[in-house]
C-alpha cells in the first residue's frame, strides 16, 4: 500500500510541474514583448539624455570658441570654461565665466591666473562677447546678472 500512495504522489506532482511549465510556456511571450517594450523605452531614454547633454556641450564649446577669439592677442596659454548658463526669461543670451592663464608670471614666478565673466549674444549658431561681467560659478548670481541686475 505504501508504494501505491507514493506513485499516486509522484504522478501528481509531475501534474502539477507540467501545469506550472505550460503556465509559463503560454505567458512567455507577453513576458518577451514586456521585456522588448522595457528595453526600447530604456534605449530612448538615455537617447533622449545624450541628445540634450550633446547640444549644451555644443553651446558651451562654441561660447569657448568665442572666449579664445576675443582673448587670442593677450598671451593666453590655457582657457578653462568655469560655467555656462542660459535663461528662458533672456533668449538668445548667456552667462560663462572662464579661468583663463596668461604666458607671463606674477611675482611668485607662478604663472598669472584671471577669472572672468562674459555676457554672450547669439550669433547665428555660434556666440558672440556683449560684453564683460563679474565672475561668478553660481547660478543665481550669473542669471541676475544676465537680466541685467547687479
Amino acid at each position: 500500500m505504501p508504494n501505491l500512495t507514493l506513485s499516486l504522489t509522484r504522478v501528481h506532482s509531475t501534474r502539477y510541474l507540467e501545469k506550472l511549465l505550460m503556465r509559463r510556456v503560454k505567458k512567455g511571450p507577453m513576458i518577451r514583448t514586456n521585456c522588448i517594450r522595457g528595453t526600447i523605452l530604456a534605449l530612448s531614454v538615455c537617447l533622449g539624455v545624450i541628445v540634450l547633454f550633446s547640444s549644451c556641450a555644443s553651446n558651451e564649446s562654441k561660447a569657448k570658441k568665442a572666449i579664445q577669439e576675443y582673448m587670442k592677442n593677450q598671451g593666453v596659454t590655457d582657457l578653462t570654461m568655469d560655467s555656462f548658463f542660459t535663461s528662458s526669461s533672456v533668449p538668445g543670451k548667456a552667462y560663462t565665466s572662464a579661468t583663463v592663464t596668461y604666458n607671463f608670471a606674477t611675482s611668485d614666478g607662478k604663472p598669472q591666473r584671471e577669472f572672468l565673466g562674459f555676457i554672450l549674444a547669439q550669433e547665428g549658431n555660434g556666440w558672440r562677447i556683449e560684453r564683460n561681467v563679474s565672475y561668478t560659478k553660481e547660478e543665481q548670481q550669473a542669471l541676475r546678472i544676465l537680466s541685467g541686475q547687479k
